[in-house]
């Protein structure tokens, strides 16, 4: 089913439409969470994937086609969600919270004009790299992948994988300092 198809069967019939969405995108979803609060917490990971699909309800008026595909941006909402499903996890468990001063990001996390504005600009520059580039970018440092699964999934040798990373981190970095974010 063609994004628009869906996004407005979401809005006008969203029983309907979040049904149709889980069935394309559940186990990507699954996926995304698994990796960031664990494996091992089965209970919490459908709590979380329901979580995210219900942000979906709620966000998809924010969605613009013309900025990127529908599977990014749930994506984006899988990884955010289950981020912040973990540290509520932490916090209920008494941890030590990870400050945010602690990790120098080169921008504001608290600011939400600037954290759009990055994200807009990360996801533009994304979209600036190669089909492949993009492909290994994204499994690596949004669904969490590892190399080798990298390479697996898409047929190619580990070292290739490694080496469009190591130079996507290097564009991108490049990319993003031109466009006025500090890294």
């Amino acid at each position: 089913m063609k994004d628009d198809k869906l996004v407005k069967l979401i809005k006008n019939r969203p029983n309907e439409g979040l049904n149709k969405a889980i069935d394309i995108y559940a186990p990507l979803v699954k996926t995304i969470v698994a990796r960031i609060i664990g494996y091992e917490n089965g209970f919490d990971i459908e709590e979380c994937v329901s979580d995210v699909f219900v942000e979906l309800w709620k966000s998809i008026d924010r969605f613009d086609e013309n900025k990127g595909i529908l599977k990014n941006f749930l994506i984006s909402i899988s990884r955010n969600v289950a981020i912040n499903y973990y540290r509520r996890k932490l916090d209920k468990q008494e941890l030590i919270p990870l400050e945010e001063n602690e990790i120098d990001l080169g921008f504001n996390l608290d600011n939400n004009l600037f954290d759009n504005i990055n994200k807009e600009i990360i996801q533009s520059t994304l979209n600036g790299l190669g089909e492949l580039d993009r492909e290994i970018f994204i499994r690596r440092y949004f669904l969490y992948e590892s190399v080798k699964e990298i390479a697996y999934e898409l047929a190619v040798n580990t070292k290739l994988v490694e080496n469009k990373l190591f130079r996507g981190k290097a564009k991108l970095k490049e990319i993003l300092v031109n466009k006025g974010i500090n890294i």
